[in-house]
């Protein structure tokens, strides 16, 4: 009896390290990407650092300190330094917060920019189907990040699934630096939904060889994402969408 209590104790502090290290590297990849895409900014082209207004930056601050505190809490949950954890997670709703304000504010500015330059122009019909599918995706994209975020608070007494739904908070944010490198890179805009399914699959496999089944956090997390990417090719694509979300940009 006590040899199979060994054992199993053995068995469970080795997939506990095995988990951690999974899910270790896979934050910092997801972040490795964002800062990529975020850094390109800077390289290429060289006249991109004039089109950086406050907002930018400090959107930009925001989501980089969000993403190396997501990093830094999964480092002190593995340690099992729960009290630095929580009292560093009551930092991160200041981020948040500070990464829709200053994100919306930037958005508004990157919109009136190219309606400026034309590409957004209120009096043309295929100008508002544009403004409208950067209007409706950038904006659902921040509120399933907040769902998401809001879950994982919610979720912070079951580890497995407050950890996940924190990390697909991370996924839902990763289209603002993927598509920076897909744009520079000159590729299909649908890559950037293929990348991240490809990284939901990945967390699904590792769910599925570690533990034997897929956790609902996940498969909720995946369905919103769907729900994005749905909407970005079909109702954020419509003439009637780009005529309502024009008119209400332009009333504010």
């Amino acid at each position: 009896m006590d040899m199979e209590l060994t054992v199993g104790r053995i068995n469970a502090l080795n997939s506990y390290r095995g988990e951690t290290l999974f899910f270790g590297g896979f934050s910092l990849f997801i972040t490795f990407v964002v800062f990529a895409g975020f850094s390109l900014n800077f390289i290429a082209p060289p006249d991109s650092l004039g089109r950086i207004t406050l907002w930018t930056g400090l959107h930009g601050a925001f989501s980089a300190a969000w993403y190396l505190l997501l990093l830094n809490q999964i480092r002190l949950s593995a340690v099992g330094n729960y009290a630095a954890h929580k009292n560093l997670g009551k930092l991160s709703v200041l981020l948040v917060i500070g990464i829709l304000v200053s994100g919306s504010i930037m958005a508004f500015e990157f919109y009136h920019r190219l309606a400026g330059f034309g590409v957004f122009a209120p009096e043309d019909a295929q100008a508002r189907i544009r403004a409208g599918g950067f209007l409706g995706g950038t904006f659902l994209q921040w509120l399933i990040f907040l769902v998401l975020y809001i879950l994982g608070i919610l979720n912070i007494k079951s580890p497995a699934h407050h950890k996940r739904f924190m990390i697909a908070a991370a996924i839902q944010m990763m289209p603002e630096g993927l598509n920076r490198i897909i744009h520079l890179l000159a590729i299909p805009g649908y890559s950037m939904f293929v990348f991240i399914f490809l990284i939901y699959a990945v967390l699904m496999m590792f769910d599925w060889k570690a533990r034997g089944r897929i956790y609902m956090s996940t498969l909720l997390s995946f369905g919103l994402f769907c729900v994005l990417a749905i909407a970005m090719n079909t109702v954020f694509r419509t003439q009637v969408w780009g005529d309502w979300a024009v008119k209400i940009i332009n009333t504010i």
